[in-house]
């Protein structure tokens, strides 16, 4: 899996240099369709070809599905790479950091490794199954933080659909409780935050599948806690909760 873990990182800085050319250039960015009709740019195509064309040298037989166009190529092999060029668009498409590209490897529906590469920040989080959390070459963990009044919690907001509690209600308990919020326009970067103790948790909408399958691998393995608003791990709902061990707790009471 180390190996696979090589490569994906080879495959994952090929498309980061990609976005970051294409940051320095929003101006000349195309709009077309992708999944489910939602647009996406030409950038992420580009940055999709290009993980795509590495991934698919090392690996013939394995199978593909993407987060933001219509590639799917994932019916005929229990191992299939879930890809999202670009986690965090509209931060992108504002020139405001806080955007990934997201890898990861699902063996028998079970997510063995992930990548996530901030283009700007150079930073790199990776993950093995059962091996720990990374972010450039340094092991990560979540933060030991107890008292919510001592806590940065995140909390995003979603035009798509209700997240049943709503983050606003949620933003006036955890106010309540002394915490500082924080917002990123991009729960991706929350994860990912909280598994470096650079957050201690967060209430946020559920992101798009592939980078949350990414991002939730890299917070568990850093000793993070993650589900749905009535603690379900297997995240059926629309909004999620997460943070360290000894603030998840908490932070999902106050969404009941």
């Amino acid at each position: 899996m180390h190996a696979q873990l090589n490569i994906a990182l080879r495959a994952a800085r090929e498309g980061a240099v990609s976005l970051a050319r294409h940051f320095d250039r929003l101006d000349r960015l195309k709009e077309v369709a992708g999944r489910d009709q939602r647009p996406i740019t030409s950038a992420h195509l580009e940055v999709e070809t290009a993980i795509l064309e590495q991934l698919r040298k090392s690996f013939p037989k394995h199978g593909f599905l993407s987060g933001a166009t219509d590639l799917d190529e994932s019916n005929d092999s229990d191992t299939v790479w879930l890809l999202n060029p670009l986690a965090g668009t509209e931060n992108f498409l504002r020139g405001t950091p806080g955007f990934y590209l997201s890898i990861a490897c699902q063996v028998e529906q079970q997510v063995k490794l992930a990548v996530l590469i901030d283009p700007l920040l150079n930073e790199e989080f990776t993950a093995v199954r059962g091996t720990g959390a990374s972010l450039s070459g340094r092991r990560i963990r979540v933060s030991n933080k107890i008292d919510l009044n001592d806590c940065n919690i995140a909390v995003e907001f979603s035009k798509e659909h209700d997240d049943g509690l709503g983050a606003l209600s949620f933003l006036q308990q955890l106010r309540a409780e002394g915490a500082s919020p924080r917002t990123h326009g991009n729960p991706i970067v929350d994860l990912l935050y909280t598994a470096a103790g650079r957050l201690d948790g967060g209430f946020i909408p559920k992101p798009e599948p592939a980078s949350l399958a990414a991002a939730g691998l890299i917070l568990q393995e850093a000793g993070g806690l993650l589900s749905d608003v009535t603690g379900n791990p297997n995240l059926s709902g629309d909004a999620l909760v997460f943070g360290n061990p000894k603030c998840f707790k908490q932070l999902l009471k106050l969404t009941n």
